[in-house]
């Protein structure tokens, strides 16, 4: 959700289209929360992107052997932490410091343990489980990617995308429901895992990939039709806290979304196109910022009562808007540094990931509503 493009190789060739891709996964997110449409894989393709992306740009970063940790923190750092300090102090101005109660959560990234044990602020803050799944990944991640042969990172990636779905069912009899299963990084790490080994495989070969183009084309309308019948036959499927569900669902979703990233990769014509419009790429550049703040417009926009579109449109035009002021004020200036006033659009680059030539910018993160739930809902 916070990563963002980096060089897989001297070239430092741009995947412009997984901007795209952002964009159409924080719209997604948006619209399971403003509409509540059945889109909670939007944030599973923000995980699948982020492990692309981060995973090339350590990559990039011990092949070079330069700054390693110093570089990657501190990048991160100016990239996220200040949309999430601000998105603190506008949530405490709309609807209080409840969140203070449970400060902890908040200080050191861990709201996805918070919401898990049912200890958090005011329900627009819900948004933030994923982005302390993925700061919790970025802490352990770069120690994998250092240590362990680039020749063997794959078999590493691969082994947790097999194993985790196994966790998920064992350890679901622990669980009163499925949100545990849901927020916590262990049980999420098969997304950010399989971003990795696509990216470890690109690394290795520009067109790795290609052989695999129609294969996902029909893994993303299989895991779509699963999905479909799903919902439209047992929509509480994903709620019943079973080891089928909590190991199955999840994994039909790593594919859907695995899929999705592998066709934008290989993605030409009319497909690349459409991830290359401009309004796309633009959104998919403020993306983080976007799902930092929607919840957030949501929760005022609710209590008046408004249509359900008349109130969506509003929320969304709002939450254009202070993406893009905060874009422009100050988050383009840290990506970038002077640089920020000469570029015209942050885009993603191959691994050798997408959420600037060799640096990085955070994409945002997708939230999921708590499904059979109204405005209450958990993200």
């Amino acid at each position: 959700m916070t990563a963002s493009a980096l060089p897989l190789a001297p070239s430092h060739s741009r995947i412009v289209q997984l901007d795209g891709l952002r964009a159409i996964a924080v719209l997604a997110v948006f619209a399971q929360h403003a509409l509540k449409a059945p889109l909670w894989m939007g944030v599973d393709l923000f995980f699948v992107l982020s492990g692309f992306l981060i995973s090339g740009i350590l990559l990039d970063r011990k092949d070079r052997g330069q700054s390693y940790f110093r570089y990657f923190y501190a990048r991160r750092a100016r990239r996220i932490l200040p949309p999430y300090l601000l998105l603190m102090v506008v949530s405490s101005l709309l609807f209080g410091l409840a969140w203070a109660q449970h400060w902890y959560w908040y200080a050191f990234f861990a709201t996805n343990i918070g919401d898990a044990l049912n200890q958090s602020g005011h329900d627009s803050l819900n948004v933030l489980w994923s982005l302390a799944v993925e700061e919790q990944f970025y802490i352990v991640w770069p120690f994998v990617i250092l240590l362990v042969p680039e020749r063997l990172l794959g078999y590493v990636a691969a082994a947790l995308i097999v194993l985790v779905p196994v966790l998920r069912a064992v350890a679901t009899p622990w669980f009163d429901s499925f949100w545990p299963i849901y927020y916590l990084t262990p049980f999420r790490m098969d997304l950010l895992a399989a971003g990795a080994l696509l990216a470890v495989a690109v690394r290795r070969d520009r067109q790795a990939l290609e052989p695999f183009k129609w294969l996902a084309v029909l893994g993303f309308f299989a895991a779509l039709a699963v999905l479909a019948w799903l919902h439209l036959h047992f929509p509480r499927f994903r709620a019943a806290n079973t080891p089928l569900s909590n190991a199955g669902l999840y994994s039909v979703s790593l594919v859907l979304c695995t899929s999705v990233v592998v066709i934008a990769l290989q993605s030409k014509g009319i497909v690349k196109r459409l991830l290359c419009n401009p309004v796309l790429v633009y959104i998919g550049t403020i993306s983080y910022t976007i799902y930092l703040i929607h919840l957030s417009v949501l929760y005022v926009l609710w209590p008046l009562h408004l249509n359900r579109y008349l109130s969506a449109g509003c929320a969304l035009a709002i939450t254009l808007a202070y993406a893009s002021i905060t874009w422009f004020a100050f988050e383009k200036r840290l990506i970038f540094g002077a640089r920020g006033k000469n570029q015209a659009h942050v885009s993603a680059h191959v691994p050798g990931h997408a959420p600037a030539q060799a640096q990085t910018h955070a994409a945002s993160g997708g939230s999921v509503a708590r499904a059979g739930t109204a405005p209450q809902s958990r993200a």
